[in-house]
Formats: C-alpha cells, sequence, structure tokens
C-alpha cells in the first residue's frame, strides 16, 4: 500500500517503481559509500599504537613486529599495511638470522643493518616464502617496500643494473603470488617505469625536514635537495599514482608539524609528518582530534580502587560531556613513555597529597608535557612540592611571608566559580602565589594583605589550588564551586568539533530499560498476589511494549540450585519472558556476589548482605558467574532465534580487570555501576556518573540511572520511592542532556503495591516523551562507540568514524548549521537546549562542514527510528526506516514535498507533509520534493 501525505492527494506514477526497489538502491549505495578521496596515509612503527585514532586514515603502515596486526585491527575503512625492508636486514629481526650470510654485502652504519644483494635469486626465494608471505597469511594485503635504495651503499657500479633487475622481479614476484596485494614503494625512482603497474603509491622521505640517524639531529632539507625530489614525484605522478612524503619534526613543535603537512598538502602531495622513529601520532592530510584525557590519580586514594577517587567520581562525567573519554592513571606507577602530542587531549591531574607525584617525578613530567604542547591541569594539588625555580617555569611566582593572618577572603573572580557552591576561602589551604602568565580566575588575600592566585587558565593549561574544586556537604554528597563544563573546556584548550553524544539519535532522547534479576522468585504481598516474575509480566512487561532487558539469578532457576523443586516451574515463567519480542535477555550471575574482587572492603556488606544468594556447596568462581550463566540461559530459556550476550553486574557493581576480562571473552556486553541519582532535594552534577570506568583495556559501561535500590533505603521502605525517578529524568535532560532515559528496576518491585504503583508512574512518564525506544544492548553499544569514534579536522571539515552504533553529534547553537549535501552522510538535524544535535546516516562515517546558511535541502529533524538506509536524491531523500514502537518521522524543509512509503497504513495524527507516523517494523519511505 502505497500512503502520500501532501497538500494535493496526488503522487508521480514512477515513484512507485522507485519504492519498490529503494531497498536494493539504497543498500547498494551505502555499501559504495566508501573512503573519499584524496588518499590519507600514517606511519606508526611503535608499540602500544592509538588503534582508535588511526583508524581515521585510509592507509596505515606499521611494523608486523610490533602488537597492531590484522586481526585485532578488524575490517572498515581503514587498512593496515605491513613495513617490508627489502634492501636491508635488520638483526633484530628473526628473519635476518635466517638469512645466509652471502646474501649480505654490506652495511649500513647509520641505521646498524646489513645491505643485502637484492639481484640474488635464492635472497629473493626466500624474501617471498619467509617474509612477505607469512605477512600475507597473517592478513595483511598491502606492504611498504623500504630500503629499495639500499644496495647504492654496497654494490659497485657495474652491479647496479643486475641490482635494478633483482628489485624489478622481487616486486613483480609479489604481485604475481598475490594479485590483489596493493604496494607502496619507498623511493624506488630508477625502476619506477617498469614496475608502475604494479605500484599502488610511491612515498619519499624528507621533503621540506629531514632527520640524520648519524648526527642524531633534525633539520631542514636544501632548497636543491626539495626540487629534485619534487621532480621525481612529480614525474610519478604523471603515471597516475598517488605520491606520499614522510617528513620529520621533534614531537614536542607540533606547530611545525603541522604546518610542515599543510606545505606538503598543498603541492598535491599526501604528507605524513611525525617524529624520527615513526612512534608518534603525527600529521597526515587529516589531523586527528584526541579524544583521550590522561586522568593521573593516587593509587592510595579510595582504598586503592579508581572508582573511588575524585577524578573517576567527579571529573569524568564532565570530560565525557565535554566529548572525551578518560584513561585513568595511578601516580604510583610510571608514567607513560611514548610520545603524548597527538594521542592525548590533554591531563588532568587531581592528586590526593602534596606528595603523591614524587615516587614518579611527576615534576619532570609535566615538563615533557609543555614541551609537547599538551594541556595539563592540577585539581586542589600539584602532587609535589612547588618550589620557588619550578614555579618560575610555569608562570608563577611564590610569595615569601612570616604568616598568615585569617580568615581568608575573596578578592575577585571569575563566573566560572559558584556553579554550585561558593568559593569558602580557607587559609589552611592558603598558597601565597602570583600568576605571572595567564588569566586568574580566583584571587584571594589573607587578613595581612598577603594574596594568592587560587586558580587561574595558563599557558600550559589551568589550575585549581585547594578547596575550591569542590565543596564535601556531607561524607556522601559534594557540590561543584568551579564549573567543571567550562573550566575544562578552557584550561584544556579543547577544540571546537562535533561531540559524539550517547543520550539522542535521530534528534531524540534514548530511552532504555533493564531489570535485575532479584526478587524473580518472591512473592506478591498482596492476597492472591502471585510470583513477582508473573506479577511482572502481567503488570508491566505486557502492558508496556517497549525494549526491555531482563536479566536472571540462574542459581534460583536452575535444578541444582536453591530451588530444585520450584525449577520446571521457575524456568517456565523466565521462558515466557523471555519469549516475549520486545525482551532480551541477559544473566544477572549465578549467585549474585556482593563483592568481585577478594580484596574490596567489607565496608556497607552487611546493610546489604540480603542481595547474596547462598548456594549450598558452591564456592565463588568467576567463570561460573559469567560464561557458566551465559551459557545456562542459552542453552535452556532463550527461545530459538534469540540468544544473550549481556551481563548485568551484580552487588557493588566493583567487578575486577579479571571479571571483565571474561565477561569480554565470553563476547558479552556488561553494564551497570555508577550513580545517577540526582534529585531536586540532591540537586547537584556531582550526583551523575560518567560513562563507565576503564579496567585496564576493558571498559565497565555504568548504567544511566540507578535502581529502585537505591531510591528506597536500600528497600527498607518508601516503597514509592522510585518515582523520584522522574526528577533525575528532568534534571539530566535539562540545562544540559547528561543521560538517556533509563527505566531501571528489580523483580522485587512488583511484589508490593506502592513499589509497583512507582514504576507505572516511571513508565507512564516516558510514553508521554517523545523519546527513541532502544535496547539496553544498543545502548552498551553506543558507550563503547563513543570511546572507539575517532574525529579528524581535514581543512574546514571534520571526517568521523566509528562502528556505526554512535550516530549523534552534538555542536553548539552558535556553531551552525551542518553542510548536507549527500556525502555527508548527515540525515538531519534538531535543536535541543543550546545544542544543535546532527544525526548521521548507517555505515559508521561522515562529514561534517558547517556553515552560517540554514539548509535548503529537506532533512529529518526527528525520528523514533534507526535509519537502516539513508540518501539524498536529486527529488528529496529515500531512506530505509525501523523502529521497535509506532514511531513518527518529521521532516525538516518538508514543506510543499511528499512523504512516500509502500508499507503498512499510516497511523492517525500525520497532518501535514512534514510528518508521517508509522507502525513499529522496517519502512521504506521517500520524501519527494520536485
Amino acid at each position: 500500500m502505497f500512503v502520500v501525505l501532501s497538500g494535493r492527494n496526488h503522487f508521480l506514477a514512477h515513484l512507485r517503481l522507485q519504492l519498490v526497489v529503494m531497498i536494493i538502491v539504497i543498500l547498494a549505495a551505502a555499501a559504495a559509500w566508501g573512503t573519499p578521496a584524496p588518499l590519507s596515509v600514517a606511519f606508526y612503527y611503535a608499540d602500544n599504537p592509538p588503534v582508535n585514532e588511526l583508524k581515521a586514515f585510509d592507509i596505515v603502515v606499521v611494523d608486523p613486529d610490533h602488537s597492531l596486526n590484522p586481526a585485532s585491527y578488524g575490517d572498515g575503512p581503514s587498512r593496515l599495511f605491513a613495513y617490508v625492508s627489502v634492501g636491508e636486514a635488520d638483526p633484530q629481526r628473526i628473519s635476518t638470522n635466517k638469512m645466509d650470510p652471502a646474501w649480505l654485502i654490506g652495511d649500513n652504519k647509520a641505521w646498524k643493518s646489513r645491505v643485502v644483494d637484492v639481484s640474488n635469486p635464492e635472497w629473493r626465494q626466500f624474501f617471498l616464502d619467509k617474509v612477505v608471505e607469512p605477512l600475507w597469511q597473517a592478513g595483511y594485503r598491502g606492504f611498504f617496500l623500504d630500503t629499495l635504495d639500499s644496495y647504492h651503499l654496497a654494490a659497485s657500479k657495474e652491479a647496479l643494473p643486475a641490482m635494478q633487475a633483482g628489485l624489478v622481479e622481487t616486486i613483480r614476484a609479489i604481485r604475481k603470488r598475490h594479485p590483489e596485494a596493493r604496494l607502496i614503494l619507498n623511493r624506488g625512482f630508477e625502476i619506477f617505469e617498469r614496475i608502475k603497474g604494479d605500484v599502488f603509491a610511491v612515498a619519499a622521505e624528507s621533503l621540506f625536514h629531514n632527520f640524520n640517524p648519524a648526527t642524531g639531529q633534525y633539520g631542514s632539507v636544501t632548497e636543491e635537495d626539495r626540487q629534485w625530489l619534487l621532480s621525481r614525484l612529480s614525474e610519478v605522478q604523471k603515471s597516475g599514482v598517488p605520491v606520499i612524503a614522510i617528513d620529520y619534526v621533534p614531537p614536542g613543535n607540533r606547530s611545525l608539524t603541522r604546518q610542515t603537512a599543510a606545505k606538503i598538502k598543498a603541492l598535491g602531495i599526501t604528507p605524513w609528518v611525525s617524529d624520527k622513529a615513526l612512534s608518534g601520532l603525527g600529521v597526515g592530510r587529516l589531523e586527528v582530534m584526541p579524544r583521550v584525557i590522561l586522568g593521573l590519580y593516587d593509587g592510595a586514594e579510595g582504598d586503592g580502587d579508581a572508582f573511588f577517587t575524585n577524578l573517576q567520581r567527579y571529573a569524568v562525567m564532565p570530560l565525557n560531556y565535554l566529548g572525551y573519554s578518560v584513561k585513568l592513571h595511578d601516580l604510583s606507577t610510571p608514567l607513560p613513555a611514548e610520545i603524548l602530542a597527538g594521542r592525548y587531549a590533554g591531563v588532568v591531574v587531581w592528586a590526593n597529597s602534596g606528595q603523591s607525584g614524587e615516587k614518579q617525578d611527576l615534576k619532570k613530567w609535566t615538563l615533557r608535557c609543555i614541551t609537547e604542547e599538551v594541556p595539563i591541569v592540577f585539581l586542589e594539588r600539584f602532587g609535589f612540592p612547588l618550589d620557588s625555580e619550578f614555579a618560575a617555569g610555569l608562570g608563577l611566582e611564590l610569595t615569601p611571608f612570616n604568616r598568615l593572618a585569617p580568615p581568608a577572603r575573596v578578592v575577585s573572580k571569575d563566573a566560572i566559580f559558584g556553579f554550585e557552591q561558593q568559593p569558602l576561602p580557607n587559609i589552611e589551604t592558603f598558597l601565597p602565589m602570583k600568576l605571572k602568565s595567564g588569566t586568574p580566575l580566583l584571587q584571594l588575600a589573607s587578613a595581612n594583605g598577603i594574596t594568592s592566585d587560587a586558580a587561574a587558565i595558563t599557558p600550559w593549561g589551568g589550575y585549581v589550588y585547594g578547596k575550591y574544586v569542590l565543596t564535601q556537604l556531607l561524607e556522601s554528597q559534594a557540590a561543584w564551586v568551579v564549573d567543571p563544563f567550562r573550566f575544562f573546556k578552557q584550561a584544556l584548550r579543547l577544540p571546537d568539533m562535533p561531540i559524539p553524544d550517547t543520550t539522542t539519535e535521530n534528534g531524540l532522547r534514548l530511552l532504555l530499560s533493564h531489570v535485575d534479576g532479584d526478587g524473580f522468585e518472591s512473592r506478591a504481598e498482596w492476597r492472591g498476589g502471585r510470583l513477582a516474575a508473573e506479577e511482572l509480566k502481567n503488570s508491566i512487561l505486557d502492558r508496556y511494549k517497549i525494549p526491555v532487558t531482563i536479566s536472571l539469578i540462574t542459581s534460583s532457576l536452575a535444578p541444582d540450585g536453591l530451588y530444585p523443586k520450584k525449577s520446571a516451574q521457575l524456568e517456565g515463567i523466565a521462558r515466557g519472558i523471555l519469549a516475549l519480542p520486545w525482551v532480551e535477555g541477559a544473566s544477572h550471575s549465578f549467585s549474585h556476589p556482593f563483592r568481585w574482587k577478594p580484596d574490596q572492603s567489607d565496608t556497607g556488606i552487611e546493610a546489604e548482605s540480603w542481595h547474596t544468594v547462598k548456594v549450598p556447596n558452591y564456592t565463588f568462581n568467576l567463570d561460573a558467574e559469567i560464561s557458566g550463566s551465559l551459557n545456562y540461559i542459552n542453552e535452556r530459556l532463550m527461545p530459538p532465534g534469540k540468544r544473550t550476550r549481556i551481563f548485568q553486574w551484580t552487588g557493588n557493581c566493583l567487578p575486577g580487570e579479571d571479571a571483565l576480562r571474561l565477561a569480554y571473552q565470553a563476547d558479552a556486553l556488561n553494564i551497570n555501576g555508577g550513580s545517577t541519582l540526582i534529585s531536586t532535594s540532591n540537586l547537584t552534577v556531582t550526583e551523575v556518573a560518567p560513562l563507565g570506568i576503564s579496567r585496564g583495556p576493558w571498559f565497565q559501561v555504568f548504567a544511566p540511572n540507578q535502581n529502585e535500590n537505591v531510591y528506597t533505603n536500600l528497600w527498607s521502605g518508601n516503597f514509592y520511592g522510585y518515582s523520584r525517578i522522574i526528577e533525575t529524568f528532568q534534571l539530566t535532560d535539562s540545562p544540559r542532556r547528561l543521560k538517556p532515559v533509563n527505566i531501571y528496576y528489580h523483580f522485587y518491585s512488583a511484589t508490593k503495591e506502592a513499589s509497583l504503583n512507582a514504576l507505572r508512574r516511571a513508565y507512564d512518564w516516558a510514553m508521554a516523551q517523545p523519546l527513541f525506544s532502544i535496547y539496553t544492548s544498543e545502548y552498551i553499544e553506543k558507550v563503547l562507540d563513543f570511546n572507539r569514534t575517532v574525529i579528524a579536522r581535514d581543512d574546514d571539515s571534520w571526517l568521523v568514524r566509528n562502528n556505526g552504533k554512535l550516530r549523534e553529534l552534538r555542536i553548539p547553537r552558535e556553531s551552525g548549521y551542518p553542510d548536507l549535501t549527500a556525502g555527508s552522510n548527515i540525515a538531519g538535524f534538531t535543536d535541543n537546549n543550546d545544542n544543535r544535535y546532527l544525526h548521521l546516516g548507517p555505515g559508521g562515517e561522515a562529514r561534517v562542514r558547517l556553515t552560517s546558511s540554514v539548509p535548503a535541502a529537506p532533512y529529518i529533524e526527528t525520528s523514533g527510528a534507526y535509519l537502516d538506509a539513508f540518501e539524498r536524491t536529486p527529488a528529496g531523500l529515500q531512506m530505509i526506516t525501523r523502529g521497535y514502537v509506532p514511531f513518527e518521522v518529521k521532516i525538516g524543509n518538508g514543506q510543499g514535498c511528499r512523504l512516500i512509503t509502500p508499507s503498512a497504513p499510516v497511523l492517525p495524527g500525520a497532518s501535514d507533509t512534514t510528518s508521517i507516523k508509522l507502525p513499529e517494523g522496517s519502512h521504506a519511505l521517500a520524501v519527494s520534493c520536485q
């Protein structure tokens, strides 16, 4: 059935055929929508590669002896090329030790390597079989062939033709063995004409700036050498083969790195400018805008768990909102030794004492940050004694004094202070110092006239010294004194760029719901009440047919668990719930452990001891809790066609690195933990949790909101308390949208009339809002994609890449409007609060270019359904939408256009040409404006 909404109740006949084939056309277009020209290339040869950032580049050349490989890198528009030394043998490589000494004819003393006789057929066979072939089997499909000209170091003039012929034969042999192999040559100009048909690109080092390994010095290339190289590269370009220039600049000179890349790019050459060892994230045709903040904390704080540190509890959430993930690092362990510039957007230090950083010489490491132009921020204290000499290096002057007379008072303060509480000067933390360079934010004075610039924005970052970051109201409550959003933005020099957003999709706030398995087998406390699981299904799940994730404590259901005689009944109820089309299954562990790490403090266990399931003859085991419980649910409870891969943490929700690792190895998404409890009686964003926490390489995703347990004083009374979750929903939407709507509760909410009514109230409120319903698994994937998303500057636009799970970006309204041309993959935009939300199409890639002009083309203003396919056409838009509940699509600039769908009847309420209401499911939709 075709439905047309327009001022004239007709449509063009040819659109009928167009819509019939729309799915094929759009999906084909989406598959073909690939890497934009021109080519972008990065080179990274060191360990510990910044994987997410490297994926901004179409080609990444790596040293295969280090940690990155095609299997771990994954598929996508970014591809790995293996570095391969052809004309030289490095004694450190395993393959060199297997070479016949007769093949080695000289030395490259500068790089301490051996020159190879590339004319030798035996060497060539060895090279193909023992060097290239293992890399091919490892998944590499591209190779960067280096040291092609090294034979000049050892071969006689008479031997040069044979050497060149040997190189030609070697390159041809690679392509003959693997025709799809893509080869990048490092120079090799003498042989290029003979093998240009086998070459993907040609690179050359040192067009403007070089590094001399003999002297260990960086330098500039002479004009004569540059012109010679440009002429060679020009000859290659005339053959239609792309050219790449690799230049070397000290890692501390980011400005020169950026300028050099721009000069190379202006010549029509693909640039890569980095350090001498290609061990840092340099600048190429694109410049990655790093989205990782390095957070330094004292491991002695918070009983040794980073979760309880001020840095994690308070600073990470505002940084997440600003678009950044935070890598936590304990100050008691060696500080990062890799090049910081390009990898980190900045550093935040929240030390626990004035000596926290002395063990690892934080003072010296701070100078590294300043040298590499990586902004650094200190909160409350510096983490090391601030002597006069070092203070002078920071642009501070310590003021000598005999005594400080109380009370201290505020002399002046920027509007950035007084965010939730006003600064209360304290003479005990008064540090007499004057800012020599920068902008003071908070100036204090003692009663005897000694002054202190207690907070400032500095050329190297910024600081807030003393108790002016936040105020501890009660033992468990705090409030910000400084505006963390503005302070971090200014002090860390965070650039204006699109921000990945996990709260919204297609302009609508997300709605998710998940249920912890506690109380499944409990009985409702009213006359005739059934089991909580049955009551929940009847009162909530069958009534509110929105996506919901139901988790189970498997020892409560299993035949060998707590209730073997009731197992058949309980399993039957569980199967009925999991069979509901809008339910996805999850595990809430086997025995519901309160603690996940043996070293966690016993504090608070008595208060929540009822959470722990005492299973007879069972000893705590991580495998049984995680993979064992997931397998049980999949094998015994899930209906055909469904599988669970979600694990919801239990108890204190503080899994250690081992537990998180096992969850990831079980291919399980994970959620729970954090504590978002902002309310009108606790009105502070310190009560809004961050997205999660890193444990080594693994990431724990926090629940966006807390469950009814904490709204009812640990289920000890006030059983209607969960109705206050509506306050939390409202306060995390305005003045900033900090969280999606998350209805999160336990089965035991269905055991009391008050709690069940509170739950209904939360659902009814959500049903009345314009929200986008998703599954909890999809929210988890969005958070993980937030961490993966890379944003790179490309002249006047940004390239955005991720895994396609996170599809919403946010910019300030005053930044302008997105360019909606076909190559942008931006489906539309809408405004909320002070922000403009940009909706991305499928595919995991978009280009954002902002303009001051309001777009004239039609666009999606809001939609409560996923875009499974999207394309701009000369006539307007074509898309495939998919919603879990009935949804509405609103079109911007849709006046006079036709909205056409061959799918199910349009629902009542679509009254004009700019909106259409559709039932749940997938629908092809066209917007025709001709």
